[in-house]
């Protein structure tokens, strides 16, 4: 009983961490953790194959660029932003 408990919690920690892992922004050990589960457990690979799958429709799907206007006022807010947390700390 034990060991299925186990294997549940390495699901839900992988299942998880999927999308940290599927951007590259999980560490080095938790990475090499989630890849050698995702290489024994055919349900957790799939949910992954999923999602970089629908990942790529979208990316194919979505391909608009912002206009040169929008894309000013956004950099510029972000730099407004940005004055206001470096000056407050």
């Amino acid at each position: 009983m034990n060991e299925k408990s186990d294997e549940r919690c390495q699901c839900e920690e992988a299942l998880d961490k999927l999308e940290e892992y599927l951007d590259s922004e999980i560490g080095a050990l938790d990475a090499d953790r989630l890849r050698a589960h995702l290489d024994e457990c055919t349900s957790c690979f799939g949910e992954a194959e999923l999602e970089q799958r629908l990942r790529a429709v979208l990316r194919r799907s979505c391909y608009e660029t912002a206009p040169e206007t929008l894309r000013i006022r956004v950099r510029s807010q972000i730099t407004v932003i940005r004055s206001r947390t470096s000056g407050a700390g």
